[in-house]
């Protein structure tokens, strides 16, 4: 069973918040769409996971472990009585070689280790339960969703750690057979007294570089037609009521300005004074939460912002 979502990244959601309202620069745009088949490899692994079962399985999804004032970011941790089990998710695919430590596709060499990442993971862990005086088994696989991709190696490190799509499902039964009572629950306990949220994605906005006004909801284009109260997508025929429309706006606020106070003016002015001064107070104070009062009060959504 889930323990917990899984969420986009910080950073994911600040590139994309931002290519709704901008043209990304190149180096943007390379960023954004590693990051999206990342998310699209993991949404995937989940799927597969709900595919077998994992009723018998206690998993921490996307999780951040802070110990040694160090961050480690966890894609699928796997708790069972016996054991612990990392999986490292990666949507690679093509033909890749792993020779000598190295990580190749045609003639690029790979940056980051997928097998030195899990591998470090694993260490956190270990360190933990050893720091606790706690005795438990930590594995650890680098798992490969997508159906295309090939591996080439001679390495037996690396052929026994990964896990490609055509033995994943099998992978996963196997993991079916460990039980879950007491002992995982303990864990999962400990493991949570060292879970954080995520990092904060920094980064400085240009607020001048953002296109204002309101956008359809559903397929993210400006080509609306307004009524009193709503808009109708001239693309995808979508309906989008004000409201809507402001909280998504607080919510692009909230994403690309972290940290900065929400205010009616600010929100106004991002939805290219669309809406009425009256019209979009009225629904900051029904669905969003105030944090200060007074004539320059500040909002913040009820929930987090992505």
């Amino acid at each position: 069973m889930f323990l917990t979502e899984r969420s986009k990244s910080n950073e994911l959601k600040y590139l994309e918040a931002l290519s709704i309202r901008t043209e990304l620069t190149d180096r943007e745009m390379k960023t954004l769409e590693r990051l999206q088949k990342g998310y699209r490899g993991e949404q995937l692994y989940d799927r597969i996971l709900d595919e077998v079962g994992h009723d018998s399985l206690h998993i921490f999804r996307d999780i951040w472990i802070k110990a040694d004032k160090s961050l480690t970011q966890i894609d699928s941790l796997i708790v069972s009585d016996d054991r612990i089990i990392i999986n490292e998710v990666k949507n690679y695919s093509g033909l890749y070689i792993y020779d000598k430590n190295i990580w190749h596709i045609g003639n690029i060499q790979i940056s980051d280790d997928p097998l030195i990442q899990v591998r470090r993971s694993s260490s956190k862990l270990i360190k933990i339960f050893r720091e606790n005086n706690v005795h438990m088994d930590v594995d650890h696989k680098v798992v490969f969703p997508d159906p295309y991709f090939m591996l080439s190696t001679e390495d037996q490190s690396c052929m026994s750690t990964v896990i490609k799509r055509d033995m994943l499902k099998t992978y996963i039964r196997g993991l079916n057979q460990h039980s879950i009572g007491r002992r995982s629950e303990q864990i999962i306990k400990l493991l949570e007294t060292y879970t954080v949220p995520g990092p904060v994605f920094e980064q400085v906005t240009d607020f001048k570089r953002l296109k204002r006004g309101r956008y359809c909801i559903h397929c993210k284009t400006y080509e609306i037609e307004s009524f009193r109260g709503f808009t109708i997508c001239r693309e995808c025929h979508g309906r989008t009521d004000n409201a809507a429309h402001i909280l998504r706006a607080v919510n692009d606020f909230q994403t690309l300005f972290h940290g900065e106070d929400v205010t009616a003016p600010l929100i106004q002015c991002l939805l290219g004074d669309e809406l009425s001064s009256a019209t979009i107070r009225r629904h900051l104070r029904q669905h969003c939460t105030p944090e200060s009062t007074g004539r320059f009060r500040t909002y913040a959504l009820k929930g987090p912002a992505g």
